[in-house]
């Protein structure tokens, strides 16, 4: 057993008074710590639910799928008891500060992932625990602005003013927050990948026609050999055929997507 100067309740000299402040400042440090850790830990948690578990074919937990769960829940259960031997430790150091550093339940470190549904029930009752807002402790003389923090409305509803074509006046929608950011996460990713698959159609219609290019020239150099193969020219012409169609497939198939596509593909010995 190791005995800190918390362990102190009487007979307290100036050195142990000052040992007690010093282990006041670590002990607040790693309570600050054991909670960002274990937002941490949580937010990777829900991940690994939507992402991996919801993903899987089959949801036993004794498969692949259930290792990240495992490891992580093991993690959250043991920032949770680091937090709260702190915490008492902190209580016994300064009782001020015991509602700054409350006890950290089970219930607090659940997830929620109903919020990935975007018409999942029961998500108007949705709350994060206290410690979704304590950067630096929990400020019980500053409960307006956790609650502003923490409050419902503020994290998942926002206002959508759009102009009906039938009526003058703007409308007024709220939505979820969150997925009206993943809305618009989804629509800025889709406009940096439009201009990218713009040019891998032209990039691929290219492959076609270099390779049937590559094709025509191994030809060309066979029939000005001796003794001539028929062979090898009848595989040359095969795979000169089959490029130069695979790209004129492609280049077909491509404009009916993009209409303004600029003109990539031509018969071989035309490309040149």
């Amino acid at each position: 057993m190791i005995v800190f100067p918390s362990s102190a309740t009487s007979g307290v000299t100036p050195t142990v008074s000052d040992l007690r402040n010093r282990e006041l400042r670590l002990r607040r440090a790693k309570a600050n710590d054991s909670l960002a850790r274990i937002r941490e830990t949580l937010s990777s948690l829900s991940y690994q639910y939507i992402n991996k578990v919801r993903q899987s074919v089959t949801t036993r937990d004794h498969l692949k799928a259930y290792d990240g769960i495992k490891t992580l829940s093991k993690e959250v259960s043991f920032f949770q008891q680091v937090y709260n031997r702190n915490s008492r430790a902190i209580e016994r150091l300064d009782p001020n500060l015991r509602k700054r550093y409350p006890r950290l339940r089970r219930s607090d470190c659940t997830i929620n992932t109903a919020i990935a549904d975007v018409n999942a029930r029961g998500q108007s009752q949705v709350r994060l625990p206290w410690f979704w807002g304590a950067l630096d402790g929990w400020e019980e003389n500053d409960v307006a602005t956790h609650t502003s923090l923490l409050d419902n409305d503020r994290l998942l509803e926002c206002k959508s003013h759009y102009q009906s074509p039938n009526l003058s006046d703007k409308l007024i929608s709220l939505v979820y927050r969150v997925n009206w950011m993943r809305a618009r996460a989804q629509k800025n990713r889709w406009e940096e990948e439009l201009p990218r698959t713009e040019k891998e159609m032209i990039w691929t219609t290219r492959y076609f026609m270099h390779q049937s290019n590559v094709w025509h020239e191994r030809l060309c150099g066979l029939r000005q050999t001796t003794p001539r193969s028929s062979g090898q020219e009848a595989y040359c012409e095969e795979k000169l055929s089959q490029w130069e169609e695979l790209g004129r497939i492609a280049d077909t198939q491509f404009r009916q997507i993009w209409y303004n596509m600029p003109a990539t593909w031509k018969p071989t010995g035309a490309a040149s």
